[in-house]
């Protein structure tokens, strides 16, 4: 029994969103759920998973293109150890690149571009 890890989706690494979506079909996701993910990205794609799992769900996902991290989840099945209480960042604390778009905890320069955001903490 051990520590437990969410897969966050932040936007696509590189190449359009219409190939993407077609890769990610491919892995069984219906467009309209892609669709929300980019939308609506940073997002949690998937959560309580073992590391194995976590990390073959993240690989799928950037094979697909897109760009992800695997985060401790704060859950454990270890018996009689109480659950930690997750941190969940507010959406003061992200923004959106204005040279290429991409959605991303706030930051002095875009990981996407390097762009200069001028908003580092």
């Amino acid at each position: 029994m051990g520590k437990k890890y969410r897969v966050l989706f932040h936007g696509l690494m590189a190449g359009d969103k219409a190939a993407f979506t077609a890769r990610m079909a491919r892995l069984g996701a219906p467009a309209a759920a892609v669709e929300e993910m980019l939308q609506k990205a940073p997002v949690i794609l998937r959560s309580n998973l073992t590391p194995g799992a976590a990390r073959r769900y993240a690989e799928a996902v950037q094979g697909a293109g897109g760009r992800v991290t695997i985060q401790e989840d704060g859950r454990a099945d270890e018996p009689g150890r109480p659950n930690a209480s997750l941190s969940i960042a507010s959406f003061r604390e992200f923004t959106m690149c204005p040279e290429c778009g991409l959605k991303q905890p706030k930051g002095p320069v875009c990981v996407k571009c390097g762009f200069r955001l001028g908003n580092g903490k």
